[in-house]
């Protein structure tokens, strides 16, 4: 009797998939329903590789047929497609009361995505990228640029997949912005992200796509009347839907050139762009042993972060003491640059006239195709004898002719100057000579101590990759203060802030440029720094949050910001506790 009931309850239930389209291209999201009649519990939905499915929800139904109530529970998705063909999806399958349900088998058809914007301007949406130059030479700046057009309203725009520039040195150009304009007669809207890359190696070099999701607005079929007037198009009166839709970029092939062997000099040190040297020093007339500043300038665009910077050969008839270098960025004409300064203290060691030589530095410039060479002016020092010192007379000879003595004492030390043997008698100590003995050692064990600690901070001083992880949880949370003011904002700051708060952490974690860092990238790092699994599953997650929201509207409420923080902090301080070499 049980199984007859379990059968009959088994065939009572039922399970369906319905889509809102069977044809699709890359560009589209499909609609995907399973409903539940007669039964309870979510189903199972098998993957298929060519899909992206995201739960969207659930609702109910119940109606009543000749007396008799039935109800039903549909369970929505969004599926987002990865490749072209002919796809079955299903059967979904669900376990209810020891008998497994299983649902009907639909076919998707996935085609090619339309014409690239420029050959169909009549698309509403659509995102590009583009790098200024294809064929560089290697540390050769280029800037990438990445394009979201639309001429109609969009709600929840997200970069989904952030591209790969692997073999290149990344850096931020500048923030995002937007602007308008005009295309085939037609007004779009355009936000626009850009970054300046320096090819790392020659040969080919693959910018991999962005994938950015998003919901158009459109506007509901509606029948005749009075409502059909253009006033209630707005969503507040309910006329308006949205429609899912992926846009993707092409993939970008480099060509990057080696720098040519001819004319290239010995000191060349790999330095790519347009550059201006100078050099001032602050008095041009001094004594032997007083000390000028020479302070010299490197600036330009190009690839000057990563500069060794000016070099002085040793300079006959001075002592040089270098200071520590100061870099500060710029962006001008539209790409990466700035100014090297490098201050060097100078102490004449003899009198007379003595010559700061010009200094050269080489590097390649990518417009002329030709080595080049930045120079500074040369300095010539006035050096004056030091003024004389007063000396100390100590003792006066006699005057000629006298037998008696041949010196004669003028002044006496500070302490007895004993002239006889007597005075070399044993000597005991007794315990007020040990305890003074004892406060004897104290200042020689307190100079040891210190010059120990003196030690260790010059060590630590000069360790960058020390001092980047010891500082990095510190200077989150300052970086995250600061974020925490536009929290109340509903707009890409804070994601875009804290984002790059966070890749920041990691680089001076593992002391490395943390801002070019991809999601998957910083779980293998942390992998091999050996970090909890759940804890990189948490940061990893985070990360993909703050990604995902760069190009949001409203997608995350003001709670879920802080909460996204709070969690932040609590992940980010185990990794600091992990990570403390």
């Amino acid at each position: 009797m049980l199984l007859c009931n379990s059968a009959a309850t088994a065939a009572a239930a039922s399970l369906s998939i319905t889509a809102d389209k069977d044809q699709a291209t890359l560009e589209d999201v499909i609609n995907l329903t399973i409903s539940v009649e007669g039964a309870s519990g979510e189903p199972t939905l098998p993957a298929v590789q060519a899909f992206e499915a995201t739960r969207q929800g659930s609702s109910s139904r119940v109606q009543i047929l000749n007396g008799q109530m039935s109800s039903s529970v549909d369970y929505s998705y969004l599926l987002y497609l990865k490749q072209e063909g002919v796809f079955t999806i299903g059967p979904a399958t669900l376990d209810y009361k020891g008998s497994k349900i299983t649902s009907n088998t639909i076919n998707i058809t996935i085609g090619k995505a339309a014409a690239r914007p420029a050959e169909a301007p009549d698309k509403e949406v659509f995102v590009t990228a583009e790098v200024d130059n294809k064929n560089p030479y290697v540390n050769q700046q280029i800037v990438y640029a990445l394009k979201f057009y639309r001429r109609v309203r969009v709600a929840n725009a997200r970069l989904t997949e952030s591209p790969s520039f692997e073999g290149f040195i990344t850096e931020q150009l500048e923030k995002e912005k937007e602007y308008q304009t005009v295309i085939n007669g037609k007004q779009f809207m355009v936000t626009e992200i850009k970054q300046a890359l320096f090819p790392a190696k020659a040969g080919t070099l693959t910018i991999t796509p962005s994938t950015l999701h998003c919901d158009i607005v459109v506007r509901k079929q509606r029948r005749g009347g009075a409502f059909n007037d253009p006033f209630f198009d707005d969503s507040f009166f309910g006329f308006s839907q949205t429609e899912s839709k992926i846009l993707r970029t092409s993939p970008i092939e480099v060509t990057v050139k080696p720098l040519p062997e001819e004319g290239k000099p010995r000191d060349y040190a790999n330095l790519v762009g347009e550059f201006r040297a100078a050099a001032e020093i602050s008095k041009k007339k001094l004594e032997v042993g007083e000390s000028a500043t020479l302070t010299l300038t490197l600036t330009g665009t190009g690839n000057l972060k990563g500069s060794q910077g000016m070099k002085l050969e040793n300079l006959e008839g001075f002592k040089v003491y270098d200071d520590k270098p100061s870099f500060e960025q710029q962006v001008t004409g539209g790409q990466v640059g700035g100014t090297l300064v490098i201050k060097k203290a100078l102490v004449p060691l003899k009198e007379g006239t003595l010559q700061i030589p010009s200094i050269a530095v080489s590097y390649f410039n990518p417009q002329s195709g030709k080595y080049e060479t930045a120079q500074t002016e040369p300095h010539a020092l006035e050096v004056l004898p030091a003024k004389e010192k007063e000396k100390l007379q100590v003792a006066e000879a006699e005057k000629p002719g006298t037998a008696k003595q041949e010196i004669k004492i003028i002044g006496k030390d500070i302490l007895p100057i004993h002239t006889s043997v007597d005075v070399l008698s044993p000597v005991t100590l007794n315990p007020i000579t040990w305890v003074t003995a004892m406060l004897l050692l104290i200042p020689i064990l307190g100079f040891g101590t210190g010059f120990v600690l003196k030690h260790q901070k010059e060590k630590f001083a000069t360790d960058t990759g020390l001092i980047r992880n010891k500082a990095a949880y510190k200077n989150l949370n300052r970086k995250l203060s600061a974020v925490k003011k536009s929290i109340a904002n509903d707009d890409v700051s804070f994601y875009r802030d804290a984002g790059k708060a966070v890749k920041d952490f990691i680089g001076d974690k593992l002391n490395l440029s943390g801002g070019a860092l991809t999601p998957v990238e910083i779980e293998q790092k942390l992998t091999d720094a050996r970090v909890a699994h759940d804890t990189i599953d948490k940061f990893k997650n985070i990360i993909e949050m703050l990604e995902a929201a760069q190009f949001a509207f409203k997608n995350y409420s003001r709670e879920q910001r802080e909460a996204m923080l709070s969690s932040l902090q609590k992940v980010a301080k185990e990794i600091d506790k992990k990570i403390r070499s």
